[in-house]
């Protein structure tokens, strides 16, 4: 329940009015109570007095006070009825034994009083006053000339007259309680309303108006209390507020104007990490393609002159060539593999995979090298990796490749292996793929073990004269695994060998066996061709050398052309059968060119090859588009042959 402070206050007041009338007449009762008492106490002197002094009077005579005491009967009946006091009721006498020796009533003469009180009473020697039964009994002992106790005279009044005293006067203070009660708390309230409740309420007001923001509310308070003091305290605490909200308004302008800079700053490294990534993008496109390109000229002409070199020396300075060129083309790769994974452009390309093929892949691959080196080569898949996975194919055969290559690099005695196991999870669904790829090798001290992983770093103290490498390898293998949401892990001591445990979770069963694809070109040797013209359109001159010579050993007509613009004058002449495009060149570009054929109705069935030396997938999607087919240098002989056939019909 809700009660207002001036409810309280009434309360209070209330209380204490009660509290003191209730004690005054509480007081006043008492106080009228011992009044009676005393006027009963006299009374009862006044009457039995002549008696007592004619029973002391007859004891001097010799009398027995027993029947002195009877004798007292006649005296008692007299009195009785010229009483003058209203509330005598009546007088009789005991014994020392409590016996009744004298009462007007003369049936209880002779018998034993009942009442405890007056039994305890008569025995005393001294006067006792006693209340029972709306009677007030006053208890005289009567003694002898000897003051010897012979007995004790008992006088009853009525406590009639004492009980009307007492109603009227609670009546009268009930009824003068509500007077002083009603008069006292309408006074309070108006003081109150006056003094409390009306500058209590322009504070609430007041406090009101701070609350929703007017700090223009007046307070008109003036008094010399507490009050006075609160409504002082709340006007500085306006002002208070007024100058906390100006600071506010100060920091708030300030805030602004500093998240307005920060927000320009944050807008111009936004545009500079922008043109710096294009840049990246710039470089690594060009770079890409200026690698490639030499690459191509290298690897390509180097193959030819294998084919047709018969002395072991030469053969040897060209396989030399080739394998330097090759391991040039694999650090190429990794660094765009990296960039690509760094900049968020590098997804899984998911497959049929059967582990136990890439085993058979692996094994054929690292053969040479291990025997070379004098050591085992062990790859196998345990019997619950026997069925075909859901993986990518070719970033799973790279991690392999890395960790199997820097095993054997490493390694100068002794066995290198690889094993492949599945755990089967609980729904029988999936399965957590596990590789352990281990060396008994020099081993990486455990200071090195976290190093090794980031890019281009390599175990301190490694001669690069003797292991070569660019550091690259386990940094795109542990991104690759990454990708894969796996983890790879590292035990290894040193002079005893190394371990890599890798973790593929949650991989699902291939749906069919059937379907993991594998590519094997078919050999160069079983190519036939039918008589066809082909233009080759690049801007290096030893690049058209290279696919003029690979591709005279079949009868193809070979033109060249050195730009797109020269290409579209050329097709103008003489219509070829396949164009076979590189997509940079100077003047005209090959993409420029060949919308220009597919725009023609002329030659937009012409079919076309581009060749480009960009690895970066976004590049090559408006050439895939366009073109019919999409091989990237250094040429592939097997694979450009192998395009060929499928745009040309080959002779049967």
């Amino acid at each position: 329940m809700y009660f207002t402070i001036a409810h309280k206050i009434l309360l209070i007041i209330g209380f204490t009015i009660t509290l003191v009338l209730g004690a005054s007449t509480t007081l006043h009762v008492i106080e009228l109570k011992n009044q009676n008492l005393l006027n009963m106490s006299e009374k009862a002197t006044a009457i039995v007095s002549p008696m007592l002094s004619e029973i002391e009077q007859l004891t001097q005579d010799g009398n027995k006070g027993s029947w002195v005491l009877k004798i007292q009967a006649i005296a008692i009946d007299e009195l009785l009825d010229e009483n003058t006091f209203n509330d005598l009721t009546n007088i009789y006498f005991v014994d020392n034994n409590a016996k009744i020796v004298t009462h007007i009533n003369t049936a209880l003469l002779a018998t034993q009083l009942i009442d405890e009180q007056l039994i305890q009473a008569s025995q005393n020697n001294s006067r006792t006053i006693l209340n029972k039964k709306n009677l007030y009994n006053v208890v005289i002992p009567v003694k002898n000339h000897n003051k010897e106790k012979i007995g004790s005279v008992i006088v009853s009044f009525s406590d009639n007259d004492l009980a009307k005293k007492i109603k009227l006067i609670i009546t009268n203070a009930i009824l003068l309680f509500v007077v002083y009660l009603v008069a006292a708390l309408a006074i309070a309230y108006i003081v109150i309303r006056k003094i409390i409740l009306q500058p209590i309420d322009q504070l609430v007001e007041f406090s009101h108006a701070i609350t929703t923001g007017d700090l223009d509310c007046p307070i008109n308070i003036s008094n010399q209390d507490e009050i006075g003091t609160l409504a002082s305290g709340f006007k500085m605490m306006r002002a208070a507020i007024r100058q906390q909200i100006n600071n506010m308004h100060q920091q708030q302008a300030a805030l602004e104007d500093m998240v307005a800079q920060r927000t320009q700053e944050y807008l111009a490294a936004k545009e500079q990490a922008e043109n710096s990534n294009k840049a990246k993008s710039v470089f690594l496109a060009n770079m890409s393609h200026e690698l490639r390109t030499p690459l191509n000229a290298v690897l390509g002409f180097s193959q030819l002159l294998q084919d047709r070199e018969i002395e072991a020396t030469k053969l040897r300075y060209l396989e030399a060539i080739t394998v330097s060129g090759k391991s040039l083309l694999n650090i190429l790769n990794d660094i765009l593999d990296l960039s690509k994974i760094d900049a968020g452009k590098m997804h899984l390309e998911l497959s049929n995979v059967e582990l136990q093929q890439m085993c058979k892949e692996l094994s054929l691959m690292f053969m040479q090298q291990c025997a070379q080196k004098d050591l085992a080569l062990k790859i196998e898949c345990t019997p619950d990796a026997s069925k075909a996975l859901l993986l990518d194919c070719n970033k799973l055969r790279q991690v392999m490749i890395n960790l199997l290559s820097n095993a054997i690099k490493f390694t100068e005695q002794g066995i290198v292996s690889a094993q492949f196991d599945c755990k089967v999870s609980d729904t029988g669904e999936h399965v957590n793929l596990i590789i352990r790829v281990k060396d008994t090798g020099k081993g990486i001290a455990e200071d090195q073990q976290q190093i090794i992983f980031n890019a281009f770093e390599q175990v301190e103290g490694q001669k690069t004269s003797q292991y070569g490498g660019t550091g690259l390898g386990l940094a795109i293998t542990l991104k690759f695994i990454k990708l894969m949401a796996g983890t790879i892990s590292l035990n290894s001591v040193e002079n005893q060998g190394s371990e890599f445990i890798i973790e593929i979770p949650d991989i699902a069963y291939a749906e069919s066996q059937s379907n993991t694809n594998h590519i094997n070109f078919p050999a160069i040797s079983s190519y036939n061709f039918e008589p066809s013209k082909i233009l080759i359109v690049d801007d290096i001159t030893y690049n058209r050398d290279f696919l003029v010579s690979f591709l005279s050993r079949w009868p193809f007509a070979i033109d060249v052309a050195e730009n797109g613009k020269i290409a579209l004058q050329k097709v103008a002449k003489c219509q070829p059968d396949l164009i076979i495009m590189d997509m940079k060149m100077p003047v005209m570009g090959g993409l420029e060119a060949t919308k220009q054929l597919r725009n023609n109705e002329q030659y937009k069935h012409i079919p076309i090859i581009a060749v480009t030396a960009s690895a970066l997938k976004n590049e090559n999607l408006e050439f895939t588009q366009l073109t019919d087919y999409c091989i990237t240098k250094p040429i592939c002989r097997e694979h450009l042959i192998f395009a060929i056939a499928q745009l040309i019909e080959p002779s049967k």
